[in-house]
């Protein structure tokens, strides 16, 4: 895999179980991970510049977003990637705490018609769908020098076949849900032989209790 160039870090993280789902087919993902992958989850919010999720993400579960249980820990700016400007006013991630947040529209959308409220900085992108790539490069101009990716799963497709994931971090539960109809982390890539997979490799495997903590970097191909 050959990254982009950009100075920004980005970090995958999605809480998973052991065969590699998201939620059931029904949607319920609370909660896959227990407390301590739960708080360390937490920590690594505390350690970058902006957090990002897709649209669905927030119409589903209604995140905050924020950081939780890390003394001194700070909420890094929210992004949520909307293509067609649906993010509800009530959404938990509008809260007015002081965080900046950043609402990413599609090109078909009038930023006017937008009802941001208060810290809501409007992102229009030259696209339908906002590319990685292309908002990286809005957030690297705006000082920022790590990103957190935290779905859903669409999201993290879209960023692993952009190239632009420098680091992958999996929660990873000893459950299974089976199914094919339940979610997994990761969307559609394309890959249609295993030799065009994407490679990555495995840094660390730690036990979070009864959970797994793994980190992951991509493979360079040469």
């Amino acid at each position: 895999m050959n990254s982009p160039t950009t100075n920004i870090q980005v970090t995958l993280k999605a809480a998973i179980t052991l065969d590699g789902k998201i939620a059931t087919d029904r949607g319920d993902s609370k909660w896959i991970t227990g407390e301590s992958a739960r708080l360390e989850g937490h920590r690594l919010r505390s350690q970058h510049d902006a957090i990002l999720v897709g649209i669905n993400t927030v119409l589903k579960d209604n995140p905050s977003l924020t950081t939780r249980g890390i003394p001194n820990g700070r909420s890094p700016t929210r992004i949520i990637l909307d293509s067609k400007g649906r993010l509800p006013s009530d959404s938990k991630v509008l809260e007015d705490d002081g965080v900046q947040v950043i609402q990413v529209i599609g090109n078909e959308i009038n930023p006017a018609t937008i009802k941001s409220g208060k810290n809501v900085e409007i992102l229009r992108a030259p696209s339908t769908h906002p590319e990685p790539l292309w908002l990286l490069e809005q957030l690297e101009m705006k000082g920022m020098r790590s990103l957190l990716v935290e779905g859903g799963a669409k999201v993290h497709g879209s960023f692993i076949e952009s190239g632009c994931v420098t680091r992958l971090q999996l929660f990873i539960a000893p459950k299974v849900i089976g199914g094919q109809s339940a979610l997994s982390w990761c969307g559609d890539l394309g890959t249609n032989l295993i030799a065009d997979a994407t490679d990555w490799k495995i840094l660390s495997v730690q036990p979070l209790d009864q959970d797994f903590h793994l980190i992951a970097e991509p493979v360079e191909s040469s």
